[in-house]
């Protein structure tokens, strides 16, 4: 069983169960952790009118406890599958290959079944002095049907055994969440720049623009170019293009006697013409515009923050509060995001993997002191533009910046990265001197 993907399913599940009121084609009918979802928003209808971080608390809740069960149901996946193997020889293999494996069968089938679910004796007793494959059929089929039906209640009694500790849980520790998340809220809408930082960081606003220079060919208008002389004139031809009439054309056209005539051969197109027409010329011009490009309206997000003693009291409370929101908006929007806690070193977690948002609290309780390491984590952060899942993303830096500025050689891979699309942004938490504003697209300070 793939854990991860399943969490994802069930994921995706829970968003489209409270939007619809229904639950995907991935989920099955009859699936126990479905039923179960199902079941606990059905027992919540106020989540709808509710304020959104009450299903946000419930959904991380609920991905726990399918997490838990999700582990605990591999060992009886596995033991299914050995059974269906063993179903499938009975079903559809050759009479030696019964014979061969038929006490490990029997044993097997007299020990995990009742005679009311599969009744083996009755079986054994009907192939005496018979033809014993269609028997063996039969006896297959209601194997299969009593090990589909075991592994559905196996499952479901596992999860009614856990619900009872898992509601008490939501019950006692639910409203606690929701005041720890609502004082975070709290304490991030009274930073204006928090706010800004949220809503540009991963182009959530689709209105917004950056601006880059094109070079753009432009022409000057379509003019003919000089009349030849009469020496270069090789035949004369019938039309209406007044710019090449023959002089006796024109001066039909300027007596009054004759004037009826010319609109006459202008009308019919019968006037005499040069045939040489004079070559249409144009001049290509070069110029350097300032063009207004949209990048992407949402992408991936890189975040970095720094965990170094300095950072300790307030300055790490606004960057975690900071991190939350970044986060909530990232998983709500089911964007890659890739999270870097540097100090002394650096580490990582990528939470474009479906199970690594379940690692997240303990990957944020797990600090570290001392100094800063920029240089390594700015070049994990490089490393990871060069993926496909975060290419072009925007990276927001969360620090006092209490630490150098790059190297040459990552600052020039910093423009490279610039020049594809990626901006650097950070959030200086302090009043120090920050080295990183000519190096960082913009900075906030709070």
């Amino acid at each position: 069983m793939d854990i991860e993907k399943k969490l994802q399913e069930y994921d995706e599940a829970f968003d489209l169960y409270l939007d619809q009121g229904r639950m995907p084609d991935t989920i099955p009918p009859g699936d126990p952790l479905g039923s179960f979802m199902g079941q606990a928003l059905n027992n919540n209808p106020q989540l709808v009118g509710q304020d959104p971080l009450w299903a946000e608390i419930l959904k991380d809740e609920m991905m726990k406890f399918i997490e838990a069960m999700l582990k605990l149901f591999q060992p009886i996946e596995q033991a299914y599958l050995r059974e269906k193997r063993m179903i499938k020889v009975v079903m559809g293999g050759s009479i030696g290959q019964i014979r061969t494996g038929w006490k490990e069968t029997y044993h097997y089938i007299k020990t995990n079944y009742t005679t009311s679910e599969v009744n083996i004796d009755g079986y054994v007793d009907q192939m005496k002095g018979q033809d014993p494959e269609p028997i063996m059929k039969s006896l297959a089929k209601d194997w299969d049907k009593a090990c589909e039906e075991k592994y559905l209640k196996t499952r479901h009694d596992l999860i009614e055994q856990n619900r009872q500790k898992w509601e008490t849980h939501l019950w006692y520790h639910g409203n606690d969440d929701f005041k720890e998340r609502r004082k975070i809220e709290s304490l991030f809408y009274s930073y204006p720049q928090l706010v800004d930082i949220v809503r540009i960081i991963g182009r959530e606003q689709p209105e917004r623009k950056d601006e880059l220079d094109d070079t753009v060919r432009r022409y000057l208008p379509i003019l003919p170019s000089p009349p030849k002389p009469a020496a270069e004139i090789e035949q004369i031809e019938l039309g209406n293009d007044l710019q090449h009439l023959l002089p006796i054309e024109t001066a039909i056209m300027s007596e009054k006697q004759t004037e009826s005539l010319f609109y006459l051969k202008y009308a019919t197109r019968k006037l005499q013409l040069f045939a040489n027409k004079p070559k249409n010329e144009s001049q290509a011009k070069m110029e350097q515009q300032h063009n207004a490009k949209p990048r992407l309206e949402k992408g991936p997000i890189i975040v970095s923050v720094d965990t170094s003693g300095s950072m300790m009291g307030r300055p790490e409370q606004i960057a975690m509060c900071l991190l939350t929101q970044l986060l909530r908006m990232a998983k709500k929007q089911k964007r890659h995001c890739f999270l870097i806690q540097f100090s002394v070193r650096a580490k990582y977690l990528d939470l474009s993997r479906p199970n690594a948002w379940a690692k997240l609290n303990s990957f944020l309780e797990d600090r570290f002191s001392g100094g800063t390491d920029g240089e390594e984590m700015l070049r994990s952060a490089l490393n990871m533009l060069s993926s496909a899942n975060f290419s072009m993303a925007d990276v927001l830096i969360i620090s006092d910046f209490m630490f150098p500025v790059p190297r040459p050689a990552t600052n020039e891979w910093m423009r490279k990265e610039h020049d594809k699309g990626t901006r650097f942004y950070g959030l200086q938490i302090g009043k120090a001197h920050n080295p990183y504003n000519d190096i960082l697209d913009k900075i906030w300070k709070a």
